[in-house]
């Protein structure tokens, strides 16, 4: 007889890394999924029937230098009641700030990675945007600190707007890359209403970077004068680039959204942006669930959706091996959802609005095989 400390029933589990949407069980045992054939007994049963059973999300874009930044969150009251069991900080620190960032996160239960902003001292406050101006970056630092950290950090941030690099174009971009080539990792490249025409910079980019805010609607978009995606878009997806959905509050437009996937693209992950002002706060952000649930307004499947929160963000960072799946032997880090029937308005950056019916909502969160977060009245 087989007795494991939680044992998940009767719950739709979608594993998009082992193409699972199939009603089934998930056991944990010593914070590590096993295999749920014989298992007869647990200390903790949950019965999860009407609710989709994921691996625990991943918010890829995010900002949670608390006490560091006036408008960055906390990472465990933001992250585990709204199932996301791992975030990345989107280069809220440069090399300034960022080992008190580390020492502060190291405290957290959430899983955390990191991209490290070029500005020294990365994005401290909104009163005024930081400086794109590579005199300014500390390259040698840099190099150091993807090094030295590399546990942590995962690639080098930039942020390419005119109102933030003014007449510099695409210099930031190219020095970023530059450093990045010698450091061997990606850059994330933050573009709203960029400087200079979408098809130029998105040439830019190598295989591996990251073009954050993908359905951004200021300024030049992914959509052409035609009304389609770029051709040089799409051959960028194709070639291995990252496009993010990271929808903040000021970096995504329906009518860019709705004009790509009807085109048949989709962005490769979808993530917050979240900071001090979206979080918990309606009708733009709120949460990665709230931001899931957008997508099922625009006709994407809550397979394609899950996806994007769970495997594709999980590889990216490699750790497929442990993360993003339920695969035996992984770290047991799930969240259980049920979607509601619920009428909701979303709105985007230029105060478009689209009116929804469903909203997925978190019941349960357990990072590493331990209940973080549980709804009062779930099973």
């Amino acid at each position: 007889m087989t007795s494991v400390d939680i044992l998940i029933k009767n719950g739709r589990v979608i594993d998009c890394y082992n193409n699972v949407d199939e009603i089934k069980d998930v056991a944990i045992s010593n914070g590590k999924i096993i295999d749920s054939a014989g298992v007869e007994s647990a200390q903790q049963v949950i019965d999860a029937a009407g609710c989709i059973v994921t691996p625990g999300l991943i918010d890829f874009h995010a900002h949670f230098n608390a006490q560091g930044s006036e408008f960055a969150v906390q990472p465990e009251a933001t992250f585990f009641p709204t199932g996301v069991t791992t975030a990345v900080d989107a280069g809220t620190c440069g090399v300034a700030n960022y080992e008190s960032f580390r020492a502060k996160i190291m405290f957290q239960r959430v899983r955390v990675k990191a991209f490290l902003h070029v500005n020294p001292v990365g994005i401290s406050t909104l009163n005024y945007p930081e400086s794109q101006d590579p005199r300014h970056y500390s390259e040698a630092r840099m190099l150091t600190f993807m090094e030295k950290y590399s546990d942590q950090l995962i690639g080098l941030k930039v942020r390419h707007s005119k109102e933030i690099v003014g007449d510099l174009g695409v210099t930031p971009i190219r020095k970023t890359i530059e450093i990045a080539e010698k450091a061997g990792c990606p850059i994330a490249c933050h573009s709203s209403n960029p400087p200079v025409p979408t098809k130029e910079f998105v040439k830019e980019f190598r295989p591996g970077d990251i073009f954050a805010h993908v359905f951004h609607g200021k300024g030049s978009t992914i959509i052409g004068e035609d009304g389609h995606v770029l051709p040089e878009v799409i051959e960028a997806q194709k070639n291995g680039i990252i496009f993010d959905a990271a929808n903040g509050n000021s970096n995504f437009g329906f009518k860019t959204a709705i004009a790509a996937l009807n085109d048949g693209f989709k962005p490769d992950i979808i993530s917050t942006d979240i900071g001090l002002k979206t979080d918990y706060k309606l009708p733009r952000v709120f949460s990665l669930p709230f931001v899931m649930s957008k997508y099922l307004v625009l006709g994407m499947s809550i397979k394609d959706i899950i996806e994007r929160v769970t495997t594709t963000p999980a590889g990216y960072l490699d750790m497929e091996k442990e993360i993003g799946s339920l695969t035996v032997g992984t770290c047991a880090d799930v969240a259980i959802h049920r979607i509601i029937d619920k009428k909701r308005v979303f709105e985007d950056a230029l105060n478009d609005t689209r009116e929804g019916n469903q909203l997925f909502k978190t019941e349960m969160t357990i990072r590493d095989g331990v209940v973080v977060y549980r709804q009062i009245d779930f099973s």
